[in-house]
C-alpha cells in the first residue's frame, strides 16, 4: 500500500558571497542541477525494459517475416503471445488425403469436437511441459478462434510454442474451440506425452489423422 509521508523543511543558511545582486547566478546554478537531474531520471526510465513483447520465434511453416501480433500478455512476468502467419507451400509433415478435406468443407470446417491423431517427434528436450500448461489455461475460457485460409496461429509462452494451420483445399476458414475438449486439452497432452523425458521432442495431433485438413503442433519456442 502506497503511504503518503508529508513533506519537512528547513531553513538553509546563505552560502558565502551571497547577495541580492549574484541571485540570479545562484537561480541559473539551481535551475542547471534540476535539469541535470531530471534528464538523468528520464533516461533511466527510458531503459526500463517492458516486459511484454511482440517479437517471435517464426516456426518452419511459416513464410518468414510474415508474423502478425494478435495479442499478447504477461503471465508471472513472462510474454505470451498469440500471433498468426502465411503458410509456406508444402508444410504437411506426413500424410495427405485430399477426400477427407472436401468432406470437412462439408461440415462447415468446424473442427471442435473433431478426433486428432498425436504424433511424438523422436529427439531429446522439448518446452517445458508446466509452460505449455500455462499457457492452455490462459486461452481455455476464450471461447473459438478462426484460421483462415493459408495461415497459421502461433502460441507462445516461456519454452513452449503451439501452432495450428489451415491447409484446407477449397479454401475455407476452419474454427476451433480453445476449451480444455479441445485447443487447450490437446496442447497439454502434447506437452507432457511428448516431452523430453520420453525421449521425444514435442509431437503433433492430425484432425482426422490427416494434414490436407490441419494439425496443432507443440514444439520448443
Amino acid at each position: 500500500m502506497y503511504t503518503a509521508i508529508a513533506p519537512s523543511f528547513r531553513r538553509l543558511s546563505r552560502p558565502p558571497g551571497f547577495s541580492q545582486y549574484n541571485l540570479p547566478l545562484y537561480i541559473m546554478r539551481f535551475l542547471s542541477v534540476a535539469a541535470l537531474f531530471a534528464t538523468a531520471s528520464f533516461v533511466r526510465a527510458a531503459i526500463v525494459p517492458n516486459v511484454t513483447s511482440s517479437a517471435v520465434t517464426e516456426p518452419d511453416i511459416c513464410v518468414e517475416g510474415t508474423a502478425v501480433l494478435i495479442h499478447s500478455k504477461d503471465i508471472d512476468g513472462k510474454p505470451y503471445t498469440v500471433h498468426s502467419c502465411t503458410l509456406k507451400a508444402g508444410t504437411s509433415p506426413t500424410r495427405r488425403d485430399d477426400g477427407l478435406g472436401v468432406s470437412l468443407v462439408k461440415k462447415n470446417d468446424d473442427l471442435c469436437g473433431a478426433p486428432c491423431t498425436t504424433y511424438c517427434n523422436g529427439g531429446s528436450g522439448g518446452p517445458n511441459p508446466k509452460d505449455c500448461e500455462t499457457m492452455a489455461n490462459a486461452e481455455s475460457g476464450m471461447g473459438t478462434f478462426t484460421i483462415t485460409p493459408g495461415s497459421a496461429f502461433i502460441w507462445s509462452y516461456a519454452s513452449c510454442q503451439a501452432t495450428m494451420n489451415n491447409e484446407l483445399s477449397p479454401r475455407q476458414d476452419i474454427v476451433y474451440c480453445y476449451d480444455w475438449k479441445n485447443w487447450a486439452g490437446v496442447v497439454n497432452y502434447l506437452a507432457w506425452n511428448c516431452q523430453g523425458t520420453h525421449g521425444d521432442n514435442g509431437g503433433s495431433c492430425h484432425f482426422y489423422d490427416n494434414t490436407a485438413i490441419s494439425w496443432i503442433q507443440v514444439q520448443t519456442n
